[in-house]
């Protein structure tokens, strides 16, 4: 049976031993068996992630970066998110070589560093940016006049430096301790793995925490708050509606597909450090749980553009006009403020309609 799962190394031998250290005598060596035929379709599922996050993520870069005049604070989230996509689409074709494979890595220990450290770096930097607009979606929703000091582009791209300071933190623990491992068995080949080091499950296990669960409950809490707003008059108007709705696509396509990865990594590496005794029977559902997480969340880095083209209609059209090879006039490209369109529905422009005003003029009332 091949090896298909790139992200849990091998200690070199023919069980797959989960603690990591410390005495291995007093532990049942468990046979490492992968997903069947996951050499097969694990490959494919790749290579058409990569093709299709390449190409969607590419145009999102390419209407929002080529944008003249200001750019809104929702842009600049949006921008980032899709750079950090392209980010892990670029890994895709390594990790579907190895796949197919049988997970042994054809590409050198470099690489193997770079492409873990890109995939670490990326993860978090999505999370982070998430949870950003989804905080930024709550000032303009709830806090609306309280916060327009807050909302500048200057304090946005603060924030989208912060998260690729961040990120780029988060992936120091891939450079260190990824690297070129032996398959089980051994052989020529190796494989791209971990080490199997305490230090490195510890800090895994602090990234995580971090750059997953924390980013996902502030999101949580700021769309629970924007969510009970929504209910109470003045009601905001169909526009508005339609946009918070891509947004929380968005995130949910996220939480849906890192969410699963995020928490069998976390028992991966509690069972690693000895704090998880598990028996071979659970180690084995692991490992192909791992597997089929692990295809879930690369598929996401394509998500985002799809999200754009079913719910969005600027977006659609927009992309209809690129594959004809339609381009807009100068004058039209300068005069959509720097967003994907001037359809006050889209996700990429949501600017002071009656609602907003509504809430403006009544707090002008009350001030007088």
């Amino acid at each position: 049976m091949h090896r298909t799962e790139p992200w849990i190394p091998s200690l070199g031998t023919a069980s797959w031993d989960y603690s990591g250290s410390g005495d291995l005598e007093d532990l049942e060596p468990c046979p490492v068996r992968d997903l069947p035929y996951g050499y097969a379709y694990v490959p494919v599922l790749y290579l058409a992630a990569f093709a299709v996050g390449l190409l969607g993520n590419s145009f999102v870069v390419w209407l929002l970066a080529g944008r003249r005049g200001p750019r809104r604070l929702v842009d600049t989230f949006v921008l980032h998110l899709a750079a950090a996509d392209l980010g892990l689409v670029l890994t895709l074709p390594l990790w579907a070589a190895a796949a197919a494979r049988g997970g042994r890595w054809p590409f050198g220990e470099g690489l193997c560093k770079l492409s873990g450290f890109a995939l670490a770096c990326t993860r978090c930097a999505g999370a982070l940016l998430l949870a950003g607009l989804s905080v930024d979606r709550y000032l303009a929703v709830v806090k609306l006049l309280e916060a327009r000091p807050l909302r500048t582009r200057r304090c946005a791209l603060a924030a989208c430096c912060g998260v690729w300071a961040a990120a780029l933190l988060a992936g120091l623990p891939s450079l260190v301790y990824r690297g070129l491992q032996p398959l089980p068995g051994g052989g020529p080949d190796s494989q791209c793995g971990e080490q199997p080091s305490d230090a490195f499950q510890v800090l895994s296990l602090l990234v995580l925490l971090l750059t997953c669960v924390l980013p996902l409950g502030v999101s949580l809490v700021c769309y629970c708050l924007i969510s009970r707003r929504l209910r109470r008059p003045p009601h905001p108007g169909r526009a508005r509606r339609n946009s918070l709705r891509i947004i929380f696509a968005v995130e949910g396509a996220f939480v849906g597909s890192w969410l699963p990865f995020g928490a069998l990594r976390a028992i991966f590496h509690l069972a690693r450090l000895g704090a998880l005794p598990l028996p071979c029977g659970l180690l084995l559902a692991l490992r192909w749980g791992l597997t089929i997480a692990t295809c879930l969340a690369f598929v996401n880095s394509c998500a985002n553009p799809l999200i754009y083209l079913l719910l969005d209609r600027s977006f659609r059209a927009r992309a209809w006009r690129g594959v004809c090879g339609l381009a807009d006039s100068p004058a039209r490209r300068g005069s959509s403020a720097s967003s994907l369109s001037r359809d006050d529905s889209s996700v990429f422009r949501s600017p002071a309609g009656s609602w907003e005003r509504a809430r403006t003029a009544n707090a002008g009332r009350a001030l007088l």
